[in-house]
């Protein structure tokens, strides 16, 4: 029994020192996720997170809700990648799911300001565009061609129109002919 209890309190100090070098390894990284998502580079941020998880650790309340705002950020990055495709509904849907841990790091707090703008900025030209549409479409028929195609170009002219709906596209390229073929 005396030679059982110091080897007992041997491997209970072992297991001590043990988890204290493993928690102190999650913290580095989870401070590799602050210095990432600090600097800007969300992909290196979440790809720390999937080594803490594939580790078995656990990651604390505060990193675990930047990842969160993190993965929702590119997600809708990704959904702005789609171009015409994209849905500015959900990617507002996405931005508004965010939690707000963003906000104590500059840089991504930027980034999703910036991207908040660009797809306010894109629901206004949008919109925009619609009224335009309607205004060419009224003056192709009273016959004021010239007039419509300065209308046409100018609306297209804008490096926001790729973002554009099919819909709305299909609709300048179809004004586009008409005007071509009288």
């Amino acid at each position: 029994m005396k030679k059982i209890l110091p080897i007992a309190v041997v491997v209970v100090i072992l297991l001590l020192i043990g988890k204290i070098i493993m928690s102190g390894e999650a913290s580095e990284l989870e401070e590799d996720i602050v210095s990432q998502v600090e600097q800007g580079n969300y992909y290196a941020a979440l790809q720390d997170a999937n080594e803490i998880e594939l580790k078995g650790e656990k990651i604390s309340k505060k990193i675990s809700k930047l990842i969160e705002d993190v993965k929702l950020y590119e997600a809708a990055e990704k959904e702005m990648e789609k171009y015409s495709q994209m849905n500015l509904g959900k990617i507002k849907a996405i931005l508004d799911e965010m939690n707000g841990s963003y906000k104590k790091y500059d840089v991504f707090k930027a980034d999703v300001k910036n991207l908040k703008e660009r797809v306010e900025s894109l629901e206004e030209y949008g919109n925009e565009g619609v009224k335009v549409a309607e205004t060419v479409g009224k003056l192709i028929e009273d016959g004021e061609i010239e007039e419509a195609r300065e209308r046409i170009n100018e609306y297209m002219a804008d490096e926001r129109y790729e973002y554009m709906p099919d819909s709305l596209q299909g609709a300048f390229y179809d004004y586009m002919l008409q005007i071509n073929f009288r």
